[in-house]
């Protein structure tokens, strides 16, 4: 038991290490201020590119570059996105669109995750999962481990996957057997029992156990 808590919170170290930003990146990026309110951070050549997304389609740019107290820029939404949730999905799609057209942002998935300062707060707005990134809000997903008793030894085994090659995200690296974001309008329980049987054809009666 002593051996497994040490594994584990050499694990946890690992996990924080990869967590920690730097800070001369950390002081290069801005951040995504809807409101007042910090729901991510980006890159200057990101936030750049958001705001001239509708450049070429004669439309009115959702994105726009703030100054705080004339020297600390932020990115946020212009009048153009409207004051409401729907509104501003409506808009940051239009955007969204025209940088997949522009093949900047690939691995489209059709799938909306919220954007928000939390997993229980209201969204301010939904975005296209593959967009997401770009913005540095906060994603959330499912993960589950499959672990197994050797019948042989009584050893307690976990299920390793590895990723498909075609993947746009990470390919051909090891992941958990089942691993999916969580997008909005379904439960968490609901989108365990379908990563399950699309990941890794677990029966639904197995993953609801």
């Amino acid at each position: 038991l002593e051996e497994q808590s040490k594994h584990v919170q050499d694990a946890l170290y690992r996990v924080r290490q990869c967590n920690i930003i730097p800070d001369e990146v950390r002081e290069s990026l801005l951040p995504f201020v809807v409101n007042d309110i910090a729901l991510g951070m980006v890159t200057p050549k990101t936030a750049e590119i958001l705001c001239n997304a509708l450049s070429d389609h004669d439309e009115e740019a959702v994105f726009e570059i703030g100054n705080k107290n004339d020297d600390e820029k932020f990115l946020t939404l212009t009048t153009a996105a409207g004051t409401s949730s729907d509104s501003r999905t409506q808009a940051v799609a239009r955007v969204t669109n025209a940088l997949r057209e522009a093949g900047f942002v690939t691995g489209w998935r059709d799938e909306l995750y919220p954007v928000s300062t939390s997993f229980y707060t209201t969204p301010t707005f939904l975005i296209e999962r593959a967009a997401a990134p770009l913005l540095g809000c906060i994603e959330y997903g499912v993960h589950i481990n499959g672990v197994v008793t050797d019948p042989a030894t009584g050893v307690d085994r976990m299920w390793m996957a590895r990723r498909s090659a075609t993947k746009s995200k990470y390919p051909g690296m090891l992941d958990h057997i089942v691993a999916g974001g969580q997008p909005h309008g379904i439960g968490l329980l609901e989108n365990v029992v379908k990563e399950c049987g699309e990941e890794a054809g677990i029966p639904e009666e197995m993953a609801r156990s």
